[in-house]
């Protein structure tokens, strides 16, 4: 009975409150507001719902259009370059990784540093070799880097090691150019002195292109601080199938995979994109952080999403790309079939 009594007073409070105090005139409209919030209010408590979270329902999506997202460039790291130029004396060829990759083909040399004591090797050699014939020939390599990256200048301490990339096509005249072999390398540094590679071999088809001497390019890794939208984690769920001329409807689900709460008080924006046959679609979009302000740990919530597919879209496979406009996202990906409108 005093609950029910304390409901009544309750709506007695919310219904009548407003009336009582716009009739009072204005300079004891505060008192009298007081009063009746301590005569009538005392233990009601607030009845509104709590925020949605992906056990009360889903988020609705909200049509709040921003600049397109552009994740930015990371920072490289540079290797130290301070020693001094190395000394052939200094260094030792061997093989090393090899690669494919849409017709290209990769053959590494590796220069190791043999001596006691640091040195840099950086630039471009020149190269000979002997043919299955046994002449020599000058090889004219294409510079710039090669088609699986760059390599960047660095120091060779003792015992380390840099590289040398070439790669060369396989698909002028049809493939069917046959594959020339050079054997018995002669390296002549930048800075003067040769280096033979005899234990090593490489083949050529269409040209040959050569990364300078170094290591892969680095680069500093992003990381998200404790608590923001960029250590959430996120899952897709997809139709089968979206007809082209239609809206493609879909979920997000971002989860909190850490302990400590994620607040969303300054709301995040989002990127999704479709990319399918001749059609790249891209739009950012503010996420709807008007009802759940927040995600707790090991706590997940569920987003509606919408993204227009164009009526020229083509039928066939594409795929759908999604992040938190962040460096480190998340980002996730799923296929979705694009059927004809």
């Amino acid at each position: 009975m005093a609950r029910r009594e304390r409901l009544k007073q309750c709506t007695i409070l919310d219904r009548y409150v407003p009336y009582i105090v716009s009739s009072v005139p204005g300079i004891f409209r505060l008192l009298v507001f007081v009063l009746v919030v301590i005569g009538l209010g005392s233990g009601c408590r607030s009845t509104a719902t709590t925020s949605p979270s992906a056990s009360s329902g889903l988020v609705p999506w909200v049509n709040r259009p921003l600049p397109l997202y552009v994740v930015p460039e990371p920072t490289p790291i540079r290797y130290p370059t301070s020693a001094s130029p190395c000394r052939a004396g200094q260094l030792r060829v061997s093989r090393g990784r090899t690669a494919v990759g849409l017709g290209n083909q990769l053959e590494e040399l590796v220069f190791s540093n043999v001596s006691a004591r640091p040195c840099l090797l950086r630039g471009y050699p020149t190269i000979s070799a002997e043919t299955s014939a046994g002449s020599r020939w000058a090889l004219h390599p294409q510079h710039g880097g090669t088609y699986f990256g760059r390599l960047v200048p660095a120091d060779l301490p003792a015992g380390g090691h840099v590289f040398l990339d070439l790669a060369t096509n396989t698909g002028c005249e049809g493939g069917r150019k046959p594959t020339v072999q050079y054997r018995n390398l002669l390296v002549t540094l930048p800075q003067g002195g040769s280096v033979r590679a005899e234990q090593v071999s490489i083949s050529e088809d269409c040209g040959l292109s050569m990364s300078d001497f170094g290591l892969p390019e680095r680069y500093t890794q992003p990381r998200a601080a404790a608590g923001t939208a960029g250590t959430l984690r996120a899952r897709l769920q997809l139709p089968a199938d979206v007809r082209a001329g239609t809206a493609l409807r879909y979920t997000v689900t971002l989860s909190n995979p850490t302990r400590t709460t994620v607040r969303l008080n300054h709301c995040p924006g989002y990127s999704e994109g479709l990319y399918a046959s001749g059609l790249v679609v891209r739009r950012s979009f503010v996420l709807n952080c008007r009802s759940v302000h927040a995600i707790p740990p090991h706590g997940r919530v569920q987003y509606a999403m919408q993204l227009p597919v164009p009526p020229r879209a083509e039928p066939g496979n594409g795929k759908l790309g999604w992040n938190l406009d962040t460096p480190t996202g998340p980002f996730a990906a799923q296929v979705v079939r694009v059927t004809a409108g």
